[in-house]
């Protein structure tokens, strides 16, 4: 057997059975044996860059780890900013790159990879030796579970080629250690519990990392008199609570603000807390601050608090709960609020727009919001367009249902995760949103969701530019021609490219359009040209 057959049987023994890449001199016998012999899924990308970014979309629609493969130097080197965005959200992932000989540093595709791997993914594994290839691999897809996030696994490519002495017992699977949810101490217990009591307007927000725990902060919220709510990553999950406000932060809209502006006590629950999280300062200024959370390098990071608790959301909640007499808070808790919060409407007092050169976005959403499947995977890409779905349009994020590849910042992700989506969760559609600049930076990956055949709907967003920076360049007397491009027949691209696609100017026209695209079972592109003139400030 060649070490290139150990490390596809040992990745195969992972549960590995789909695998997205770009084939080169370095990894492509490797795919063809996992293909050929194994019956591994090959999602073949354009780019390497958008092939890890599949990955992490698969990974995060799935639960599951993703796995990617790109070749040797300039592959791995192109994957730079999607590692960057799987390590930063955590995202447990192998990338099998193809290295170059390590006698031949004057190859022409060699370049440094360790601390390239290092310095993006954050975790390097590299295969040595024939007799040790199914182990290297087994303590790559363990590094990826325990951290979580990205690694890669190092390949070069003449040991492929070399026999594995005879002997050589092939590793087993390496499992992952998991410990147990962690508990909160008893003094911290106890700290939060008076605080809660003593509180008059509290407030419980809940992040992902609180969603198989929403039930019991849910009670805790009826125990102690709280109001609900939660981050966009946590959208939806307690849905149906009277008091429950919707998304916190920066994208809050207006009876979320309101409400939020008079909390006297804000816990939160797994959240990410960040400056977003709390709209600079702005959304609950006058609050005392407590993070619950597993990590204690977490707490306070981003965001100041006045308590940090490490503790599992769940069994942190269900320890409050034992502890706190029944609070009833009928002047924070009114009949009037939740007849509020059901009568609440995002599009309310909105001034619609109307132009020749398109549709207002806020126009188009709200068709959206009446025509969009709510049993849906949402993906939102890097953008000012991004503001209106993420303010607007009610996207639940449970069972993973909603993918916001922000950490980096990075454009062009919308595409490449919908596409890592729709493979991973075939079951339900997608609906991605994206902009125009960031579609075009990666325009062949429309080929790739050609021909994949995924449910995916693609709405691009065309302001003709980069809105934000557009935006942005006014006040400061800079000609924002710098950041306006011509137009283009982007339905038309995607056409040529394999994927149904149309053009949407008006309401009209985004009614037409749904009617032919919906239900969504396989790829198509809504290109909607907007009005560059309707700007927001939240993204």
């Amino acid at each position: 057997m060649r070490a290139g057959e150990a490390i596809a049987d040992a990745i195969v023994a992972h549960g590995v059975d789909t695998i997205f890449g770009l084939l080169g001199d370095a990894n492509m016998f490797l795919v063809a044996d996992l293909v050929q012999r194994h019956g591994v899924r090959f999602v073949a990308a354009r780019n390497e860059n958008a092939a890890v970014m599949m990955a992490d979309g698969w990974a995060r629609a799935t639960g599951r780890c993703g796995v990617v493969t790109v070749t040797q130097g300039p592959g791995l080197a192109v994957a730079g900013a999607a590692l960057t965005i799987a390590r930063q959200a955590g995202t447990p992932l192998v990338l099998i790159a193809g290295d170059t000989p390590p006698g031949d540093p004057l190859h022409v595709q060699s370049f440094p990879q360790q601390p390239f791997a290092l310095a993006t993914a954050g975790a390097f594994v590299p295969v040595t030796a024939p007799a040790t290839a199914a182990r290297d691999v087994g303590l790559a897809f363990r590094a990826a579970a325990e951290r979580p996030g990205p690694v890669v696994l190092d390949v070069p490519i003449d040991l492929q080629d070399e026999p594995v002495p005879a002997g050589a017992a092939p590793a087993p699977t390496v499992a992952a250690y998991r410990p147990a949810a962690p508990a909160p101490t008893d003094e911290a217990v106890a700290e939060l519990v008076g605080l809660l009591a003593a509180a008059h307007r509290p407030v419980l927000l809940a992040g992902r990392g609180a969603e198989a725990g929403a039930d019991d902060v849910r009670r805790l919220a009826d125990r102690c008199g709280a109001v609900l709510a939660t981050t966009v990553l946590a959208a939806g999950l307690f849905a149906g609570h009277p008091y429950h406000l919707g998304v916190a932060g920066g994208l809050a809209r207006p009876l979320t603000r309101r409400v939020l502006a008079d909390a006297d006590l804000v816990v939160t629950f797994g959240a990410g807390l960040n400056r977003w999280t709390a709209d600079h300062g702005a959304l609950f200024p006058a609050a005392r601050v407590v993070a619950v959370d597993l990590d204690a390098r977490a707490l306070g990071a981003r965001w100041p608090v006045d308590l940090g608790i490490v503790g599992d959301a769940a069994v942190t909640a269900r320890a409050l709960t034992a502890r706190l007499d029944p609070v009833e808070r009928p002047e924070w808790r009114s009949p009037a609020l939740a007849a509020q919060i059901v009568a609440a409407d995002p599009f309310d007092g909105i001034e619609f727009v109307e132009g020749a050169a398109g549709i207002d976005p806020r126009a188009f959403i709200r068709v959206c919001a009446r025509r969009l499947p709510a049993r849906r995977t949402t993906v939102v890409g890097v953008g000012q367009f991004g503001g209106w779905p993420n303010l607007l349009l009610d996207s639940s994020a449970v069972d993973r249902a909603f993918i916001a590849p922000w950490e980096f910042g990075s454009i062009g992700v919308g595409l490449p995760y919908a596409v890592g989506a729709g493979v991973g969760r075939p079951d339900r559609p997608v609906v991605a949103f994206e902009g125009d600049g960031s579609l075009l930076t990666g325009l062949g990956e429309l080929d790739t969701l050609a021909r994949v055949g995924a449910p995916v709907l693609l709405v691009v967003l065309d302001d003709g530019g980069y809105g934000a920076e557009v935006r942005k360049f006014g006040p400061r007397g800079v000609d924002p021609a710098l950041a306006r491009f011509p137009a283009r027949d982007l339905a038309a691209v995607a056409r040529s490219l394999g994927v149904p696609a149309w053009t949407v100017t008006d309401q009209a026209g985004a009614e037409a359009a749904f009617d032919e695209v919906l239900p969504v079972t396989g790829p198509g592109v809504l290109h909607v040209r907007v009005l560059p003139e309707v700007t927001q400030e939240r993204f």
